[in-house]
């Protein structure tokens, strides 16, 4: 029996290596091809272990750079009063809470954004502002018997070559030269046989309503702000100004009378293009079955919102805003184009609690905004769109062109800033210094006691947390650590 006991424990390995060995006996006796015995040399080889911290996918990168990034923007929350927001978002997946504070925040200049977001929906990037001049008037003897109109389209950036002179960041401001319409207006004249005009250049600043203000604290008014506005607005509405441009608006005057003033330089061209011009210039509104004599259009709409965005140009978004509502409501006011915003975020699904329209720069207190809403907005057009493009860069270009030079955030954030007493935001893109990705933020904070400057200065962590993302941990933190010496 114990025999008997034995052979049956051995005999299934014996049985196994018999088949092996007869599988190995069949395999040598294969049609292969012989092997060479000499050692092949590879010129390459694999800089990195297959098992390197090197090779560290990205999808185990991920929840680490979330923690990291993660980490700062609790941070930064915790510094931040209470009436205050932070969204940041990558793609469709946001990296922080929800942030939408009851109320909305007051938004500054960060009201620029969906003025000018709504203006490139709605108009297109191809839209052009209008001037033009006209007269009803007929020629005898080389005299036009009549007044010759200069007529507004809500150009906010027409003007003279005096006004553009005193500005030496001139990257991104968009004009529109009063001498070009002057010229084309002589030379149309000339060909008429015109050599004098009998009556006075008159200013129509008919399409659009007359109210020269927001609904803005009169001290913001009275620091030139915003310069009057108006359909026919010649240099922003300003009458002097120094010769080079002080970061202020604040030493300059403001015309009492846009078209007038309008007139009056046009008049000046006129003559020194060799023109008689009897009359003295005035406001009015064009004669009936008047005819077009010249034109002047301004660049695309995309240069005007880019001088809007990257400058903070709060006229240029008060006078977009009033033609947005003329073209869509029918209403050139400040009204009609704050309807008009509201109709276009509230189609494209924008988070709208919350959310108060009542001008188109951000000047007006009564305005309300969510981080939520802004990124909403900026996620909506896209890293690649005309509205990322038109903000200013930092280190670089316009409002943040003196902010993180000689940082790794120079040229990886472009942004919309915002500033009024008690309030700082700042929203827009910034740019990965690993990835090819860009993170979408906003950041609003209202606090009577804000000491602006310190807030400024405290922006640098908080970007540069963004630019880095995804941050992962480093090689040499999860590389095996070198042999000790014994």
């Amino acid at each position: 029996m114990e025999i008997g006991r034995i052979l049956r424990l051995v005999a299934a390995p014996i049985v196994l290596a018999l088949i092996a060995l007869g599988s190995w006996r069949s395999a040598d006796n294969s049609d292969f091809e012989a092997v060479s015995g000499t050692r092949f040399e590879y010129e390459a080889a694999v800089d990195s272990p297959m098992l390197s911290a090197r090779r560290i996918p990205q999808t185990l990168q991920a929840p680490v750079s979330d923690d990291i990034l993660a980490t700062t923007l609790s941070t930064t929350i915790d510094r931040y009063p209470d009436e205050s927001c932070l969204t940041v978002m990558s793609g469709d997946r946001l990296l922080t809470p929800s942030s939408t504070i009851p109320g909305g925040l007051i938004p500054a200049s960060n009201q620029k954004l969906v003025t000018t977001f709504a203006a490139l929906q709605t108009l297109g990037p191809d839209f052009r502002f209008t001037t033009t001049v006209q007269t009803a008037a007929t020629v005898e003897d080389g005299v036009l018997d009549g007044d010759l109109y200069i007529v507004g389209g809500g150009d906010p950036f027409l003007g003279t070559d005096d006004w553009q002179s005193q500005y030496d960041d001139v990257e991104a401001r968009s004009r529109t030269r009063l001498e070009d319409l002057a010229d084309s207006a002589a030379a149309a004249l000339a060909a008429e046989g015109v050599t004098e005009i009998g009556g006075a250049v008159i200013g129509d600043e008919s399409f659009l309503d007359s109210e020269r203000y927001g609904p803005w604290r009169n001290g913001l008014i009275t620091q030139n702000q915003s310069g009057p506005l108006s359909a026919l607005t010649v240099n922003e509405g300003f009458v002097d100004w120094p010769e080079t441009y002080l970061g202020t608006p604040r030493p300059r005057s403001q015309t009492d009378d846009p078209p007038r003033y309008a007139a009056e330089q046009f008049t000046d061209l006129l003559r020194a293009r060799g023109l008689i011009v009897n009359g003295a210039a005035a406001a009015g509104v064009t004669q009936a079955g008047a005819r077009l004599v010249a034109e002047v259009s301004s660049p695309d709409l995309v240069a005007t919102v880019t001088h809007i965005n990257t400058h903070s140009s709060n006229l240029g978004a008060e006078l977009l805003l009033k033609r947005l509502g003329r073209d869509t409501t029918g209403e050139g006011s400040t009204a009609g184009g704050a309807e008009a915003v509201r109709r276009v975020l509230g189609d494209l699904g924008v988070p709208m609690t919350d959310v108060v329209i009542n001008d188109g720069s951000g000047l007006a207190e009564s305005n309300r905004l969510t981080c939520d809403a802004l990124v909403a907005v900026l996620t909506f057009a896209g890293r690649e769109s005309a509205l990322a493009d038109s903000l200013a860069v930092a280190g670089e270009r316009g409002t943040l062109r003196e902010r993180f030079k000689a940082t790794p955030i120079a040229g990886q954030v472009h942004a919309k800033t915002g500033s009024l007493s008690g309030v700082r935001a700042l929203s827009g893109f910034a740019d990965s210094t690993v990835d090819d990705d860009a993170l979408t933020f906003s950041y609003i904070i209202n606090d009577p006691g804000l000491a602006g400057d310190v807030e400024i200065q405290a922006q640098e962590p908080l970007l540069l947390s963004l630019i880095r993302y995804p941050e992962g941990p480093s090689v040499e933190e999860l590389s095996p650590r070198p042999a000790r010496q014994r």
